[in-house]
């Protein structure tokens, strides 16, 4: 069954924790997208206005493509969430890196942000069927 994009948003706003999770995890690889952009690399931008492209399309097919898109992004915050942990304790514990950028990113504001996509990133494919009933 085809529902309106206006139909998914409303659906988004009820569930606050869901939709605020999903409009975050767009909007910070946006903002890092073109932060990337601005220094010369056009690539992060380009993937995730693919993804952004994604959404749209699925939003106005079916609702069965919404999910799929949704649990799409879910496990590619997974990966992305659990490659930076993984990152930042190899980091801390075996070898650090000594270039102020990377420390920053791996460091423990970046461990936490990390965790915290990862938690929204589970809740996502967690509840990616539920949001749409």
């Amino acid at each position: 069954m085809k529902r309106s994009i206006r139909d998914t948003i409303s659906l988004l706003k009820k569930d606050v924790v869901f939709g605020t999770v999903i409009t975050v995890s767009l909007s910070f690889f946006l903002y890092k997208g073109i932060l990337y952009a601005a220094i010369g690399s056009i690539i992060p931008l380009s993937l995730i206005l693919i993804v952004l492209l994604l959404f749209i399309l699925s939003l106005r097919k079916s609702e069965r493509a919404t999910k799929r898109t949704i649990g799409l992004w879910a496990i590619l915050l997974i990966i992305w969430s659990s490659v930076r942990i993984a990152l930042s304790v190899i980091n801390q514990f075996v070898k650090p890196i000594p270039e102020g950028h990377v420390a920053e990113q791996l460091g423990i504001m970046g461990l936490i942000q990390s965790l915290a996509f990862l938690i929204g990133a589970l809740y996502l494919w967690k509840n990616k069927s539920r949001i749409l009933k």
